[in-house]
């Protein structure tokens, strides 16, 4: 259990708990960073600067005006208005979210400038912690729970993914299951293939949703070889790996070593590469 956990969570003495459904767990390791660590890119650079600085706005004024950004900005009323009106269609701001307030409306004579405010798409562009808080959540629970509990949260995982495709699949031959599979991760995924060795299968993985989290914790890789399991009823082998420096996954569905999915287990973790 040890080697799962990073060497301030193994160390710590004085971190607080909080409850996840029945697990008592210790607040999670990242949430003490030093704040000069970079965990994240700023995806806000990387947009031209004017729209960059229209995000910045509203993000921290919480809404605004086309004639608020243009006065900000110093750009003219059309100029914010193209760039408005680029980002509405794009879904990454919407209009009206400010509070309806009836004394701002007294003391505002006239018609009220259309306000506008960032989606949850939009919010997306500033930084997010999301495989920080996903490896510190495993790490606390590992830490509090043991492999077992673990292991239990893991299973809980792969039950839901199975409960989604397994619809789609029930009714099939393996070779048209293969095919609905692609979708292990997300519909229509153009980075998924099924390829054919012999009477085998194999899906190749080539970006991985979670690559921060399997990067530092490759136990939730089991979660997608159980699923794969309990959803085509073979043995699935993971034979290359982000974490090996591979560049995609591969997972081996082996035909010859077939069981009927109801006998497939529950979530297993899968032995350490030996090759």
């Amino acid at each position: 259990m040890a080697g799962l956990l990073p060497r301030r969570l193994q160390e710590s003495s004085a971190m607080s708990n909080f409850y996840v459904g029945n697990y008592k767990l210790r607040r999670a390791w990242f949430l003490k960073r030093p704040p000069d660590v970079a965990t994240t890119r700023n995806v806000l650079d990387e947009l031209p600067a004017t729209r960059a600085a229209i995000f910045r706005l509203l993000k921290t004024e919480g809404f605004s005006s086309i004639p608020r950004i243009a006065a900000v900005l110093g750009v003219s009323h059309e100029a914010a208005r193209k760039q408005i009106a680029e980002l509405h269609r794009r879904g990454w701001i919407e209009t009206d979210c400010a509070p309806d307030d009836a004394e701002q409306r007294a003391r505002t004579p006239g018609r009220r400038p259309v306000r506008y405010c960032l989606t949850v798409a939009g919010d997306h562009f500033f930084p997010k912690q999301y495989p920080e808080f996903m490896i510190g959540l495993l790490d606390s629970i590992a830490a509090e729970g043991g492999d077992e509990g673990l292991n239990v949260v893991l299973a809980h995982i792969t039950d839901e993914r199975v409960a989604q495709l397994e619809p789609r699949v029930a009714s099939l031959s393996l070779k048209r299951r293969m095919d609905r599979l692609r979708a292990i991760y997300s519909d229509k995924d153009p980075f998924t293939e099924v390829q054919r060795r012999g009477a085998d299968y194999v899906l190749v993985e080539r970006n991985c949703p979670y690559l921060n989290v399997a990067l530092e914790r490759p136990e939730i890789c089991s979660t997608t070889v159980s699923a794969l399991r309990r959803l085509t009823g073979c043995e699935v082998v993971r034979e290359r790996r982000f974490q090996d420096g591979d560049a995609q996954c591969e997972f081996h569905i082996r035909t010859a070593h077939a069981s009927p999915v109801e006998k497939q287990p529950r979530f297993e973790a899968e032995p350490p590469r030996t090759s």
